[in-house]
């Protein structure tokens, strides 16, 4: 049976934002007119690719991905993201990795994605928030510093790029604005009914902030170089005005 594999949606180019770090600055149509941007990271040890947050890109793109290096890995870190994971499996018969039970989109899982467990990237290490209703994570790896990578759970936005009309106004309706921030859409949606918003998710970016990082980038918005730690640090005080972060 062939298999009708999402086609590929605008996106630029491939950019280099450090020496061994890359990424697609893609967009993702949520509605007729609603189109919001989405990034895919390219994280290179050697002469090994891992795609975080995979979006499939147009053939001379997809060359030039190829020309980086030999694509080894995938991984998801967000339940709602993945619907090109599928494609990269198979096209380029990649280890995918993700959460045990993030299934949203095919396919299941190479190689389970754990707090503690192994990681795709040497030196690299996944954290899990353990406490949302759906399964999130961040990869933090070691490279210039250190490196956050989020799907969802923290954004830094900058500008409105790769965003419509409707994509930047549905944004700011849902509480986005320019900076770094835990994400207000996704923080209801991962607290369960009946439980408080502002406390319940303390204890996942708790251990977040334990990373040493100097630069992040999500699947939305924009790359934060140098200072990111910082940033992070006052979004969680802002979500979580009482969290312990000397705890």
């Amino acid at each position: 049976m062939r298999i009708q594999y999402p086609p590929p949606q605008p996106h630029g180019e491939i950019r280099r934002l450090l020496p061994d770090f890359f990424y697609v600055p893609g967009t993702s149509r949520l509605a007729p007119a609603t189109i919001i941007n989405r990034n895919m990271a390219i994280v290179r040890w050697g002469d090994e690719l891992t795609l975080v947050n995979p979006l499939r890109l147009r053939p001379q793109q997809e060359e030039k991905l190829q020309d980086l290096g030999t694509l080894r890995h995938a991984v998801r870190l967000g339940y709602y993201h993945g619907c090109d994971d599928l494609y990269y499996r198979d096209r380029f018969n990649i280890t995918f990795w993700r959460q045990a039970d993030s299934d949203f989109y095919p396919p299941m899982a190479d190689a389970l994605l754990r707090e503690g467990g192994d990681c795709p990237v040497p030196g690299g290490r996944f954290v899990e928030f353990s406490h949302s209703r759906f399964p999130e994570a961040v990869l933090w790896v070691p490279l210039n510093g250190g490196l956050l990578l989020s799907c969802d759970a923290l954004q830094f936005w900058q500008s409105w790029h790769g965003c419509s009309w409707c994509g930047r106004n549905l944004l700011r309706l849902a509480g986005f604005r320019r900076g770094m921030q835990v994400a207000p859409t996704w923080r209801l949606r991962m607290t369960p009914e009946g439980c408080d918003p502002a406390h319940w998710l303390e204890e996942d970016f708790q251990r977040v902030l334990q990373l040493p990082f100097l630069h992040f980038l999500a699947a939305h918005g924009d790359f934060c170089p140098d200072s990111a730690y910082e940033k992070v640090v006052t979004a969680v005080s802002k979500a979580f005005p009482d969290l312990d972060l000397a705890a």
